[in-house]
């Protein structure tokens, strides 16, 4: 004795089950990925089973056209980073866009500068300047100054070459 065949359920059920339109679930029955029992109904386990598996492989990136899918998505993913180079090349030519180890090199001249002004001649022009000096406020005034006129000889500087070029700022008498 055979045993007997599951129950079938029409395209409606199937698609309130899978949250799907009956127009979807039509389709994925064309692509074979949810097997149909006979014309208009569906065995539910395989239905179901059928839709998980699709989900499954789509989270992954893959695909149930096999290595077809795959060349067409890595062509895609080629082409892609391709016009990207070409708008960043576009961008670099423009000088809207700069090379990193070009900044890195200005940035650290930049740096130098500062440190320059700050360790160099500075030092030695605010202890001539404080001292003698007891008012706290008078000493950070000529601090906040000197800092002040190191940072604007060093924002002053040159970086168009990729190096800085700034003057020592004058001394203060």
């Amino acid at each position: 004795m055979k045993p007997p065949a599951p129950p079938t359920y029409p395209v409606g059920t199937i698609a309130k089950l899978l949250l799907l339109t009956e127009r979807r679930v039509q389709q994925l029955t064309k692509e074979g990925v949810i097997p149909r029992s006979e014309r208009g109904r569906y065995d539910l386990a395989s239905a179901v089973q059928g839709y998980v598996r699709y989900l499954q492989e789509r989270s992954v990136g893959q695909s149930s056209r096999g290595p077809e899918a795959d060349y067409h998505t890595e062509k895609t993913r080629k082409i892609r980073a391709e016009a990207d180079l070409a708008e960043m090349d576009a961008s670099l030519r423009k000088g809207e866009l700069l090379e990193a180890d070009d900044v890195r090199r200005s940035w650290r001249a930049v740096i130098g500068v500062i440190r320059a002004h700050l360790l160099g001649a500075t030092p030695a022009r605010i202890a001539a300047q404080v001292i003698g000096r007891e008012s706290e406020q008078e000493i950070k005034e000529i601090l906040r100054s000197e800092i002040e006129m190191a940072m604007r000889g060093a924002s002053e500087g040159d970086i168009s070459d990729g190096g800085v070029q700034s003057g020592d700022p004058a001394p203060r008498a």
